[in-house]
């Protein structure tokens, strides 16, 4: 007996043992896998394991999306978490389907855990969970990273969606407050490959960004949904996107689409897409923050001789403040976005008892390593021409209806088009980055909105030149 203990005991150390180092070793690679390099014999983006079976996952495009508004939210009535299960499931069902457009929930079951603090709702190939805070004030439906309101009402716990005016482009429709409310998004478009002989089972709930100690998870929250009618190029690319859902894929299978993060800033280089615990390393998208920052930096006045702002005195508020801008970078961005705090504090210039309305969206998207074709295409009056941008996949990355302010790096200068040139060159370009920025600022009352609108691209070389400079901006008053 003695010698038996003796044996379960070496056995029990030495398995103990055995398990630490795993772990060590396993917390090792996350933490040198989470920095900025790329190992040299690493591809542009790699994910791949053939014997984990694991996903091999590419960053073929990435987008930066900022927002903000002083629309105020009001809260709609959804459940009570003490009748789920039970006379309210119905409630709860009707919500996920409608709201967030979960289609399996009509055959799903609804139960919670017995310390009544998750309600898993979940079929034989579908689950999610609505997760009770400890303070009792929120829940959390997870995977979808959706936070709901709790209110102590009659001795019950009451859910609320928090609606959003952020939809109505009719300002008289807004609801407004003095605070700016603030969201950030990052959105990556993936390639995702099975390179493993058996199905491998792709759950988006095991996508994430990392940015320092925080975590992120995918979001069902469009922010693209709340500009149905955007005028703003970079929304409307994304919302053309298909979007990844949960699939599983047979030995070879490749699958392509969208996924959104809400973080906590612009893009930076410290994010960090992981798979379950296995970063997603890609120098592509390496080189698409370098891209970024180019195009963040660059001086359109420098091509086109046009400054940001106007001086007509028409196109200033009160305080001087110009109402609408030419083109935008980062810092023209940064003035509105200083200029706006203010602005809802400061008495409307033509209705002096009524808040000024404001709101401001600026977004990046970048598509590093296109091998890129333009060309100019006659429109139907034989007089005007379009200008037509497409990648060697055929997808189209410029199509305007005319050539607005347009130039191209030739010799060394830059060459400008306009709507009636003949001669807009040809051009074939292998590995070229291409930029997309649009910008939206809405500044006003409900009688009296200015709004201005712009939408730019830069294609850049290897070296990050600029060989195609566009923009083309649009400065509305509604009375």
């Amino acid at each position: 007996m003695r010698t038996l203990i003796f044996i379960l005991t070496i056995f029990t150390i030495f398995s103990g043992c055995v398990e630490e180092s795993n772990v060590t070793q396993s917390n090792e690679s996350a933490y040198q896998g989470s920095g900025n390099t790329t190992p040299e014999n690493q591809s542009s983006t790699t994910l791949s394991s053939e014997e984990e079976n694991i996903p091999e996952i590419e960053v073929t495009s990435f987008s930066s999306i900022y927002m903000h508004d002083n629309s105020e939210n009001v809260l709609s009535y959804l459940f009570s978490w003490d009748n789920v299960p039970g006379n309210e499931s119905n409630n709860l069902s009707k919500y996920l389907k409608n709201d967030l457009e979960i289609d399996w929930i009509s055959n799903a079951q609804i139960i919670k855990t017995n310390d009544n603090n998750t309600i898993r709702v979940f079929t034989p190939d579908n689950s999610l969970e609505l997760k009770l805070a400890d303070d009792k004030n929120t829940v959390l439906i997870i995977p979808n990273n959706i936070q709901l309101k709790v209110k102590q009402e009659n001795g019950r716990l009451c859910i609320y969606r928090v609606k959003e005016y952020r939809g109505s482009s009719d300002p008289a429709e807004v609801k407004l407050g003095y605070n700016l409310n603030e969201k950030y998004y990052a959105a990556y478009d993936l390639s995702i490959k099975n390179n493993g002989s058996n199905d491998l089972d792709f759950r988006l709930n095991k996508l994430h960004v990392r940015d320092g100690n925080r975590t992120f998870n995918t979001t069902n929250l469009d922010p693209y949904g709340f500009y149905e009618r955007s005028h703003l190029e970079v929304l409307s690319s994304l919302k053309e996107e298909n979007k990844i859902e949960n699939i599983t894929l047979s030995p070879g299978q490749t699958i392509n689409g969208s996924v959104v993060f809400q973080v906590n800033s612009l893009y930076n280089e410290s994010f960090l897409l992981m798979y379950n615990e296995t970063p997603v390393s890609s120098a592509s998208l390496e080189k698409s923050i370098e891209a970024l920052r180019v195009a963040e930096r660059f001086n359109y006045s420098t091509v086109f001789g046009i400054p940001p702002y106007s001086e007509d005195p028409s196109e200033l508020n009160s305080e001087g403040t110009p109402l609408f801008c030419s083109w935008v970078n980062r810092s023209v961005f940064e003035f509105f976005n200083k200029a706006d705090p203010e602005n809802v504090m400061e008495p409307s210039l033509y209705s002096p008892d009524e808040i000024s309305w404001t709101k401001i969206v600026y977004a990046l998207e970048v598509k590093p390593e296109k091998n890129i074709t333009t060309l100019p295409v006659k429109n139907r009056d034989s007089h005007t021409y379009s200008l037509l941008v497409v990648d060697d996949a055929g997808e189209e990355l410029i199509n305007t209806h005319e050539i607005e302010k347009i130039a191209f790096l030739r010799n060394g200068t830059y060459q400008h088009y306009s709507r009636n040139s003949q001669d807009v060159p040809q051009m074939n370009l292998t590995n070229h980055t291409f930029v997309r920025t649009s910008f939206e600022r809405t500044y006003g009352t409900p009688m009296n909105v200015y709004v201005s609108i712009n939408n730019q691209n830069l294609i850049l070389d290897d070296d990050l030149n600029a060989i195609l400079v566009r923009y083309s901006d649009g400065g509305y008053h509604f009375v």
